[in-house]
Formats: structure tokens, sequence, C-alpha cells
């Protein structure tokens, strides 16, 4: 009788997960956090009813692929900050000095984006990012509707494509830039993991 018990009680917590994720199209609720600025300030992440959307772009400052994406980043953040998109890079853990997250800012001229630093891991933990450099962008109702890769050119870890053919990132914002509505979806991204 008590394998048995053992049996069902394995059974229902291997079974937790999967009943806890529901609809895996579903969009996932993003609730507001407050995260340090690397200037000291108190920040909080949300988006207000001027804002199109939230995009929160995980970054390490030692990242290869961070910093061959910060050309993109930044042309994004050109092109959709003054139309209501406000770029948020978060530095998860205690490994990167200010000076240094500084340093990388200024070096690949990412100074128009706020930076914040995540050091117990608990906003990274919140969203379930695992890579640098991860994206996730959060609509007005508070929904993350995208996250994963910026683009398909890193294909895997040091492979990448000479031509990108898909622009994840960029579509998921001129889409919500027109007012089109954006079934939610995940790709994977590939980089440096979070740890």
């Amino acid at each position: 009788m008590r394998w048995y018990l053992l049996f069902i009680f394995c059974l229902v917590q291997t079974a937790k997960p999967c009943l806890s994720q529901g609809n895996a199209n579903a969009p996932r609720a993003f609730y507001n956090a407050s995260l340090k600025t690397i200037e000291g300030k108190e920040m909080t992440l949300a988006v207000n009813a001027q804002q199109k959307a939230l995009v929160l772009l995980f970054v390490s400052p030692e990242c290869p692929l961070c910093q061959s994406y910060s050309l993109t980043i930044r042309q994004l953040n050109a092109k959709y900050k003054s139309q209501g998109f406000q770029f948020v890079a978060i530095v998860p853990g205690t490994d990167f000095t200010k000076d240094e997250i500084i340093k990388f800012r200024n070096s690949y001229g990412l100074k128009g984006i706020s930076f914040c630093v995540d050091p117990s891991y608990s906003f990274s933990k919140q969203l379930q990012a695992s890579i640098t450099p991860e994206v996730f962008v959060v609509n007005q109702k508070k929904e993350i509707i995208y996250s994963g890769r910026i683009d398909n050119w890193a294909y895997e870890l040091g492979k990448k494509r000479t031509v990108i053919t898909e622009h994840d990132l960029a579509n998921v914002l001129e889409n919500l830039n027109k007012g089109i509505a954006i079934k939610p979806y995940q790709t994977k991204a590939v980089g440096c993991f979070i740890n």
C-alpha cells in the first residue's frame, strides 16, 4: 500500500508544472517590478497609458552576442522610443560593477537605454529569463506578448547566418506600432547563460 501512495504522490508532483501552465498560447501576465538603475535610482518597470510597450532586454557586458547585438538594439531603440516604446536593459547578478556596466553601455552606444541591475536574480526568475541577450515585450494589458531572441542571426552558440531571415523583435514592435493584434509567442534565445 505504501508504494502505491508513493507512486500517486510522485505522479501528482510530476503533473503539477503541466497543470499550472495552462494554455501554451495564452499570454503570461506581467507584474510591475522595481529595480535599481546603475545610477542607484529606483525604477518601476511598468507600461503606462502613454506607452505602447515595454521592451526588456537581458544583457551581460561580457557576452559576445550582447556586444554584437548592440547595434541592432541601438537602432530599434532609436526608431521606436519616440513612438511610445520604452527599452530597459537588465543585467542579472552581481558579476559586474557599476563602472563595468557603464563602460559597456557607453562603448556600445546604448546611452539612450535605461540600465537596471537584478542582483538577486528575482526579476530574471519571475520572467524565466535564462539567456543573454533575451528579450521580453510587455503590452499595455500587462501581458508578455513576445519573449526570446532578437532575430535569427545566431541560431546556435558560435553559429551565425550570413543573412537574417526572421526579425522577431522588430516585427513585434512594428505590428504593435501599427495597432495590429499579436498572438503571444516565444522563440529560443541563443547566447550566454544567466547563472
